[in-house]
């Protein structure tokens, strides 16, 4: 049977919920957003414990993150330390490991849900579908491809997101 493995983001990290459980991950990105100082204490005790273990995945699988997040319209919702948590969920999963990522963040839920992947959020409902989007130019139709990407290079209006339709059949 394959091992129970908890990957976090922030959220986890802010309502200390890493101190509940035996043991959870977290990326480099997602321990240096605890920035006050309850929240930096608690982390660096979780990680002292040997409850918190801090991981940064390979490339090749930010670059999977990324390009899932791009497919799907999520690049300009998505953080870094989001997309760092989604690659590390990937190679956990792909080691083997029944993988469950504790967050709020709808946007990466939502990628999860696109790559299978199991979520649990603490303070909110969570997603209730999968959807995906298109980032674009209101103006120009200039449509997006890079991760952060809020201005159009080509006419410099901010960017817009558009839930794409779904295909009938």
């Amino acid at each position: 049977m394959a091992a129970l493995v908890y990957i976090v983001d922030a959220t986890a990290l802010l309502a200390k919920w890493v101190l509940l459980v035996p043991r959870a991950y977290t990326t480099s990105l997602v321990a240096a957003e605890a920035r006050d100082q309850e929240s930096r204490q608690a982390t660096e005790t979780a990680i002292q414990l040997g409850k918190l273990v801090v991981v940064d995945p390979p490339r090749e699988y930010i670059t999977r993150a990324v390009e899932e997040a791009r497919r799907l319209g999520l690049q300009s919702s998505l953080s870094e330390a989001d997309l760092s948590v989604a690659a590390l969920a990937l190679m956990a999963r792909d080691e083997g490991s029944t993988v469950v990522v504790v967050t709020d963040d709808y946007a990466l839920q939502n990628l999860l849900s696109h790559l299978s992947i199991r979520f649990m959020p603490l303070r909110t409902r969570g997603i209730r579908e999968e959807r995906s989007y298109v980032v674009k130019c209101p103006a120009c139709g200039y449509v997006s491809t890079k991760p952060g990407e809020t201005r159009c290079p080509v006419c410099g209006t901010p960017l817009r997101r558009y839930r794409r339709r779904r295909a009938t059949k």
